[in-house]
């Protein structure tokens, strides 16, 4: 039985500390290659063509009591399938599933290896330094599941020397509660941090059942959600050439599993249990930059109903080993090995499972003067029994023109991608498939992006026109009544558009920016390999159309943020049949600084949902009315 040990793995966190261990995200369109560096270059660099983007860190300070799923959702075009106040929540790239979007902390991928997919609902904003979207297939640098994209988080930097500390306090609509603290050194050799959180919520709401005859009002009684979990930091500069660091990131959450409208309540709950520890060392030597990175991840999942009882608990071992080294500001090369290790005790499997993964990749950067950058990169997965086909990726910047303020680029890339079947696909009893085959996807995007600038006012745009099939689709479906199983049903053909701009400026004490994007995708399945399947219909739960605005104003400590999000119809089945209308949602936060002698303190107040809007975002599941917070968050710089 796979056990794992919290007692000693935690002391041991507490006596080495944790520490961040990539630089903040950089625009992989502007950026040139500099001098070999002991820091590092993130793998974004290694994207030329690809579209990133990064969160605004004012964003995910005024927005810390939040998770990361509701960041994304309010700033990034991309879709989140949230299943209720107190449900799950995983995100959608370009029309993709779950299971096709990699997370990754620090560089390694903390996706859970039974399901193949994050719950971003259990990941808070206040344990991240830095949150990078990368939009398309990018599995030759991140591996399994980066078919429609990766989410890229980085633990928080110590920049400011000395010690420092943080606390706040956040009550909410609907019995939520939400408090944090941090404590935090840094020196010429030794940085320090730790924090933590606390989540209380009863998601008490009211809503209209329009399962039941005449759709009565009622209050939702089966959403609580308790919820903690804490961060630690260590960074020692060894010597002028070496860093070593440590992290770690738990995280607990026991939450109520709401019935869908009109299902009988089963009293149904979830606990999770997750613990990731990472130590990293990093070396630059006249060979160029060493990275080595040791990790183990606990993933514990309980789920219990009236009539259900099962456990999920699952070891991951992994070590990733790079050698980056850069030639006179013109290319880069990095080539590495990730190997893993999966340890896995699941109810389900009615045994005890362990795989071993392996993966080596090769990442090429070559910088033709200042208007043009390519990247060549390659990445070979090895798994007994399921090996995929190399995932290439061949992408280009190219500077067309620059005239007084503009600069205009256009872009593109080629990319291939690979996702390794899950644990539960290949074991689940009854149903698991011995003999599924890992999906393969292909991608081709091009675009343009502009960029102005004059005194204060910048502005940048950016347009990105893709087209991406997936083969040997995975689809569960019903072998007989009591049970269904993994299948390579079809092939998926996913193309679309995605627009978004950027524009600031500063006008005596006013600060202002403003954001805009909009995502039209078209999801279908082309190709059917068993069975009748519907073919060229828009797939369940894909909106054909996002927009998402977004507004931060500053003036002297006074600040305002706004977001606007709408998101189209989704239909319910592949067939097309039935469909669940599109929403607008408006959030509002303000927030004021002030200091008394050296301590700072930030006051804020936040709505959500402001137009108190009606809306589901999956069949049959309510989502909370308007809602209002307000904190008070101490800071000792």
């Amino acid at each position: 039985m796979a056990k794992f040990h919290y007692p000693l793995l935690s002391c041991l966190a507490l006596l080495l500390g944790i520490a961040p261990a990539a630089l903040a995200q950089q625009d992989t369109t502007v950026y040139h290659l500099r001098t070999v560096e002991i820091f590092g270059k993130p793998s974004e660099v290694f994207a030329s063509g690809s579209r990133v983007s990064t969160l605004d860190s004012s964003f995910i300070r005024t927005y810390a009591s939040g998770t990361i799923a509701d960041a994304l959702q309010a700033r990034t075009p991309v879709f989140l399938k949230t299943n209720g106040a107190s449900g799950i929540s995983t995100p959608s790239f370009r029309g993709t599933s779950a299971t096709h979007t990699a997370v990754l902390w620090n560089g390694l991928n903390i996706s859970q290896p039974a399901l193949g997919q994050s719950d971003l609902s259990l990941l808070p904003l206040s344990s991240i330094g830095s949150i990078a979207v990368q939009h398309g297939a990018a599995g030759a640098m991140y591996g399994s599941g980066a078919i429609g994209g990766a989410v890229l988080l980085n633990s928080p930097m110590q920049q400011e020397p000395g010690f420092g500390a943080d606390v706040m306090q956040e009550v909410g609509s609907f019995g939520r509660y939400f408090s944090s603290a941090g404590i935090r050194y840094s020196g010429q050799k030794l940085s320090v941090a730790l924090s933590g959180y606390r989540l209380a919520a009863e998601n008490d709401f009211s809503f209209r059942d329009y399962g039941r005859i005449g759709a009565p009002a009622r209050r939702q009684d089966q959403a609580k959600v308790a919820q903690h979990g804490f961060t630690q930091d260590l960074s020692w500069q060894l010597s002028s050439n070496t860093r070593f660091a440590l992290h770690g990131w738990y995280t607990f959450a026991d939450r109520e599993v709401a019935p869908t409208l009109g299902a009988a309540n089963t009293n149904a709950e979830q606990l999770d249990r997750n613990l990731r520890l990472m130590t990293e060392l990093n070396h630059s030597s006249n060979w160029g930059e060493t990275s080595v990175k040791a990790a183990v991840f606990n993933d514990y999942l309980r789920f219990t109903d009236n009539n259900n009882y099962s456990t999920t608990d699952i070891n991951t071992y992994q070590v990733q080993a790079e050698q980056t080294y850069t030639y006179a500001r013109r290319w880069s090369l990095r080539g590495g090995l990730n190997l893993q290790h999966f340890d896995a005790d699941v109810q389900g499997y009615g045994k005890q499972v362990t795989e071993d993964r392996a993966s080596a990749f090769l990442l090429f950067r070559y910088d033709l003067g200042k208007r043009l950058d390519l990247s060549l990169n390659l990445r070979q997965a090895f798994v007994k029994g399921y090996n995929p086909t190399p995932a290439p990726t061949l992408g280009a910047n190219w500077l067309m023109l620059q005239q007084g303020n503009h600069q205009l680029y256009l872009k593109g890339n080629a990319s291939g991608s690979y996702r390794v079947p899950t644990l539960n696909e290949r074991f689940w009893q009854p149903g698991g498939n011995p003999d599924i085959k890992p999906e393969q996807g292909w991608s081709y995007e091009t675009g343009l992006r502009h960029r102005y600038t004059l005194g204060s006012v910048q502005l940048d745009s950016e347009l990105s026109v893709y087209r991406m099939l997936v083969d040997n689709w995975i689809q569960w479906m019903p072998i007989t009544s009591s049970y269904w199983s993994p299948r390579n049903l079809q092939k998926v053909r996913s193309q679309g558009i995605e627009l978004s701009s950027r524009a600031s400026t500063i006008i005596g004490d006013w600060q202002l920016a403003a954001t805009g994007a909009y995502t039209y995708t078209s999801s279908e399945q082309v190709k059917a390999y068993e069975g009748n399947q519907e073919l060229n219909q828009q797939l369940a739960h894909v909106p054909l159309h996002k927009v998402q605005l977004g507004t931060d104003l500053a003036f002297r400590s006074w600040t305002l943020l706004g977001n606007i999000t709408h998101t189209g119809l989704r239909y319910t089945d592949n067939g097309n049949s039935g469909s669940l209308p599109g929403y607008t949602l408006l959030s509002l936060a303000l927030h004021r600084k002030f200091s008394l002698g050296q301590y700072q303190f930030i006051a804020s107040v936040r709505s959500d949902n402001v137009t108190d809007r009606e809306y589901t975002v999956l069949e049959n599941v309510p989502m909370p009315p308007r809602s209002f917070a307000a904190s008070l968050r101490f800071i000792i710089p």
